[in-house]
């Protein structure tokens, strides 16, 4: 490698001084300039997360706006994997997989039992695991198999084409044996989780039940009160979250008409009305939505399970 400083002195011998008192600088200046604009013009490049794939972009060219120092650093199509998953710091997608990757959206899910699994957009989950950062590595996998450059997992054999006793090999009885033990293991957590799941379900619904009752007798006593609720900010808001501006009929084919329902305007129009502010207006939708849910979700356990 060259020394540096004589790299540089080398730059200034190939500067015509004319030349760059024409363009109002020195060959100093013009060199430090140069040197100066590659240090901070570097390229971050982003890499794809799937595994094999070889496709990078600047991502400080793409938040900039500037273009990349090679056409194939673009960052157009790309998306980005949130930290919220099974990848802690996020990842990047490139456009030739954001496709696959959408369809194989993964959650990291922590258990009851306190194992880690994942929650595959196409439904596909991996036994619970001990450690949260295996999860990554058998998400690839599952990927790689979707994608045809991993084969499939041999399935489980029915009883009455599974191999005779008598021709079975080494390896044969090696991935039996491993299957025996896995199955050991998978059984504990199934009790575990199920334990749990049965705990916090009994736990849970009398709790979810009783917030029912309480929220449905809020909102009857709200509609049969003569008061005009759209009057004072803090009982519109009141009424937003109890019982709701907006039309919540959500039946196949019905179009809001003012005329039949309260459409889709009137907490907007309310908001405005008090100059309630967006964020406020926002959470008060969100909040609507929870309380609108936990009834919903409430009596459908009363429906399954009338007892």
């Amino acid at each position: 490698m060259t020394n540096t400083t004589a790299a540089r002195e080398r730059l200034l011998n190939l500067i015509s001084p004319t030349e760059a008192a024409s363009q109002d600088t020195t060959p100093e200046n013009a060199v430090d300039d140069a040197i100066h604009e590659a240090l901070f013009n570097q390229p971050a490049l982003r890499n794809c997360l799937v595994p094999g794939c070889l496709k990078q972009y600047d991502s400080i060219a793409t938040m900039t706006g500037m273009q990349p120092a090679r056409p194939e650093w673009s960052g157009q199509g790309w998306a980005t994997l949130g930290s919220g998953t099974i990848f802690p710091a996020g990842g990047h997608i490139c456009p030739d997989h954001k496709d696959i990757v959408t369809a194989h959206w993964p959650r990291r899910v922590q258990l009851p039992n306190d194992r880690w699994s994942v929650d595959c957009a196409c439904e596909w989950t991996p036994a619970p695991q001990r450690w949260h950062g295996v999860l990554r590595a058998l998400w690839e996998q599952h990927l790689l198999t979707e994608l045809g450059k991993l084969p499939p997992a041999p399935p489980i054999p029915e009883p009455a084409h599974r191999i005779p006793l008598e021709q079975h090999t080494e390896g044969t009885l090696t991935e039996l044996y491993d299957r025996v033990e896995d199955a050991e293991a998978d059984q504990q957590d199934t009790r575990d989780v199920m334990r749990a799941a049965m705990l916090g379900y009994t736990t849970a619904v009398p709790a979810l039940l009783g917030v029912k009752a309480s929220l449905e007798a809020l909102r009857t006593r709200l509609t049969l009160d003569s008061r005009d609720w759209t009057a004072d900010k803090l009982d519109a808001l009141l009424w937003a979250v109890l019982v709701g501006w907006n039309c919540e009929n959500t039946e196949p084919g019905h179009v809001h008409d003012d005329n039949d329902c309260t459409g889709d305007q009137g907490l907007w129009n309310i908001a405005k009305r008090h100059g309630i502010p967006t964020d406020q207006t926002i959470h008060a939708s969100q909040h609507r939505w929870w309380v609108a849910n936990a009834i919903k979700v409430a009596k459908q356990i009363e429906e399954t399970n009338p007892h």
